[in-house]
This record gives C-alpha cells, sequence and structure tokens, in this order.
C-alpha cells in the first residue's frame, strides 16, 4: 500500500514540476512558448517540440540568432543570415530551407532561445485548450485525492499491526494486579500451589497427631 501511495505522490509531484517548470516559470521570466509546427528548422528545432521567445529590439538582433516573426496570420521561427539596419530589413532563412526571406523589423516578434523540449510542443498546443486544462486538472485532483485514500488506509493498517503487536502473545503473558504486584496466571498459579501444598501439610499433620497414653492408676481391677 505504501509503495502505491508513494508511486502516486511521485507521479503528481513531477506533473506539477513539468508543469510550473514548462508553462509558468518561463512565463514569469518573460518568455512565451510556442509548438513547432514545420520542419523548416529540423536541425534545431524538430517537429512537435516547444521552443521560447523572448521580446527583442531588432537592435538587439545578430546575426546567427534565431528570431520568430509574424508573416501574415503565420508565426515562423527561422535564423537571421543577414541585416540591413538601413533599410530596417532581417533576411532569415530556416535551417532545413534552401530559400531565404526578407522580415521587416517591424514583422519582429521576439528573440528564440536556442534550444527546444523535443514532443511537449504537443502537449502544449492541447494543454492551452479550455478541454485541455480541465482534463489536467481533473487528473491531478484524482491522482492527489487517490493518493489521500490510500496514504488513509495504509495509516490504518499501521494502527491494526501495532494493536496486534501489543496484544499478549499467550494467556501467560497477561499480568493480575494483586496484593503481591503484577503477576502473570502461571506465577499466581505456582503461588496458589505453594499455599494449597502448606495447607495440605497443616491437614496433614492434624490427622497425624495422637494424643500421649495415660500412665496406668493404682487400683484393683
Amino acid at each position: 500500500m505504501k509503495v502505491i501511495q508513494t508511486v502516486i505522490n511521485t507521479v503528481l509531484v513531477a506533473a506539477v514540476i513539468v508543469l510550473c517548470a514548462v508553462f509558468l516559470l518561463p512565463r514569469a521570466f518573460g518568455y512565451q512558448p510556442y509548438m513547432v509546427v514545420s520542419a523548416s528548422m529540423q536541425q534545431s528545432f524538430p517537429v512537435g517540440s516547444l521552443i521560447y521567445v523572448t521580446d527583442a529590439s531588432p537592435e538587439d538582433i545578430n546575426v546567427g540568432d534565431p528570431i520568430t516573426f509574424s508573416s501574415g496570420s503565420l508565426t515562423i521561427t527561422h535564423r537571421v543570415i543577414a541585416i540591413d539596419r538601413e533599410q530596417r530589413l532581417f533576411t532569415t532563412k530556416g535551417d532545413n530551407n534552401n530559400t531565404s526571406e526578407r522580415i521587416a523589423f517591424d514583422q519582429l516578434l521576439g528573440k528564440a532561445l536556442d534550444f527546444s523540449i523535443p514532443y511537449m510542443g504537443y502537449f502544449a498546443a492541447w494543454f492551452i485548450t479550455s478541454q485541455g486544462r480541465i482534463l489536467t486538472f481533473i487528473i491531478l485532483a484524482c491522482l492527489l485525492l487517490l493518493g489521500i485514500i490510500i496514504g488513509k488506509m495504509a495509516e490504518l493498517e499501521d494502527e491494526d499491526e501495532g494493536e496486534v503487536e501489543n496484544e499478549p502473545e499467550s494467556v501467560n503473558d497477561a499480568k493480575i494486579t494483586g496484593e503481591k504486584g503484577d503477576l502473570t496466571p502461571r506465577d499466581a498459579a505456582d503461588i496458589l500451589n505453594d499455599e494449597l501444598k502448606k495447607k495440605e501439610g497443616e491437614i496433614n499433620e492434624q490427622k497425624t497427631y495422637e494424643p500421649p497414653e495415660s500412665e496406668p492408676s493404682d487400683g484393683a481391677h
């Protein structure tokens, strides 16, 4: 029972840590998570991975940096291969692409960290939906409740085991309180036998007692 409780608690704690580390903490430090949906940056950002983008001004961007920008209704992350600061244009290219594109400074959304978490983007895409969040919290709540129930059951088992261990192993281990202190039934029986033997001896002495013979008196028979 305790093993099951430990496993459930471990899974619950790990899930909370992952949610905090992947979604909450990065946002607290100004990093926005994005899911990679194309293979244009496959070598650095595989499809389905999760990347983090932080706010940056065009002046903070250098050649070689991966940037995230808007292109119509799309959000794209490519690597900067050239910068024209007079024209205020970036030339970007996907690591896995053969063609490049020119992006205006105004299209810049931020600078991407040059690392990703594989497959976590799939979970992020599901988690940001209302159904995904509700189901995630229901699962966590169920795990928490199950852990509490199993913990209570384990405590009851420990109490039962403790009661059994504290019970006398046999009747002879029980204690009888009397004038001579706490005695076991065996000790009490031995004392009783001794008393009975003493009484029996006294009775036997009384039965075997013979009065002394009287001396013959003078007189005619």
